[in-house]
């Protein structure tokens, strides 16, 4: 209750209202344990509008699991509320493969025939209450069958995992090609088990830890008969999420980030990367910094590439906006995160922006495209992949 977190809550720094704060929070969820005060919609919006960022827990002196508390508050109030209604229910579509498939192919064939600048032009997507889905929906390939195995291109080094996720697998095909090509040249072989699901952070943060659960251990039926030394995770929302598997379901699963794997890996002694004379700019997912605390991971691993400048995105320390579903639910909020991180671009003015994680590189990928800034937002290792010497 010191409130030294204040400063960094990103939704206390744009309201400045104490309810909006960890400290004004974790306050109302004491008054709801405690039988005084009713779970009214004021105390459900107040809670519902934290991103769970967990950069109060990150700063926190005593070591308060805010976001163990705020997960646990969700799932009270949860029981028993109605599933507010969506025009694309997204926790029911990030565990139905066969739905993703399906809206991923209608959104192929639209951006192939026009049909999508043409809604977007004659209002029909606004009409139908999909304005926000298309704006952050980027222009995708079409469904990729994955291969169950990809052997290593030189001197085997062991066998890993890849985490091809729900919404990775629709939206950001391209990163989970990259990483399957870049952990090739290290010398990894990689296994895409069909059987894996949603990570189910969505799940765990809307309050539905049941749900969540369950996909924790079709994740674990997934990968743990093989033969791994890892399972990678391409998204840090979802890793992030993952290595909490084991408090969280008593699963335990090598899960690691692909930019800290690469990073701990020996290279073998033929990879080599062309130089890029350019200036990229890294974004520090909250999940990265706040959670695996692994920020680091993205310098070290994009120094491999010669003569290329890198620097760290102004305000890294405050959270973009994304947050998951948050960036579709809590629009306004979101926009006003994302307006300091695209005024942060323009300051720093580079060439390419990098994150770790999907959702963001879609929230300030679509923030960047409605402003008209010429900005390409990739996965840094997408980037390393490009300057692979053949």
């Amino acid at each position: 209750m010191c409130g030294l977190c204040l400063p960094h809550c990103p939704t206390y720094g744009k309201t400045q209202n104490e309810a909006e704060s960890p400290r004004g929070r974790i306050s109302l969820i004491m008054g709801l344990a405690n039988n005084e005060l009713e779970p009214d919609e004021k105390l459900r919006t107040h809670l519902d509008n934290c991103l769970l960022c967990r950069a109060c827990e990150a700063k926190c002196p005593s070591g308060v699991k805010f976001g163990e508390i705020m997960d646990g508050a969700r799932t009270a109030l949860n029981d028993g509320k109605p599933k507010q209604e969506q025009p694309i229910p997204l926790e029911q579509l990030a565990t139905d493969k066969k739905r993703q498939r399906s809206e991923a192919t209608k959104l192929w064939l639209a951006d192939k025939t026009g049909l999508r600048a043409l809604g977007r032009g004659l209002g029909i997507t606004k009409a139908m209450g999909m304005e926000r889905f298309e704006q952050l929906a980027p222009s995708i390939k079409r469904p990729h069958n994955w291969k169950d195995y990809y052997p290593a291109k030189n001197n085997s080094q062991g066998d890993v995992a890849l985490f091809i996720g729900c919404f990775s697998d629709m939206f950001d095909q391209q990163t989970l090609g990259d990483a399957i090509t870049t952990l090739n040249a290290f010398g990894y072989g990689v296994h895409v088990p069909a059987s894996q699901t949603c990570c189910g952070a969505m799940h765990q943060h809307s309050g539905d830890s049941d749900k969540a659960r369950q996909l924790a251990q079709q994740n674990d039926n997934a990968f743990a008969a093989l033969n791994i030394s890892a399972v990678i995770s391409c998204a840090s929302g979802c890793g992030s999420h993952m290595n909490e598997y084991p408090k969280l379901a008593n699963i335990d699963l090598p899960v690691r980030d692909i930019n800290t794997f690469l990073c701990s890996a020996t290279p073998p002694k033929e990879l080599s990367f062309n130089p890029l004379r350019k200036r990229v700019a890294v974004h520090e997912p909250c999940s990265m910094r706040n959670v695996l605390k692994e920020s680091h991971s993205l310098y070290s691993l994009l120094a491999n590439i010669p003569e290329m400048e890198v620097v760290a995105l102004p305000g890294n320390e405050k959270c973009c906006g994304a947050a998951g579903s948050y960036m579709i639910e809590h629009p306004e909020m979101a926009d006003a995160l994302r307006s300091d991180k695209l005024e942060a671009i323009a300051t720093t003015q580079p060439d390419i922006l990098v994150t770790a994680n999907i959702g963001c590189a879609l929230h300030i990928a679509a923030g960047a495209k409605l402003s008209g800034a010429p900005l390409e937002v990739i996965h840094p290792v997408t980037l390393l992949a490009r300057q692979l010497v053949a």
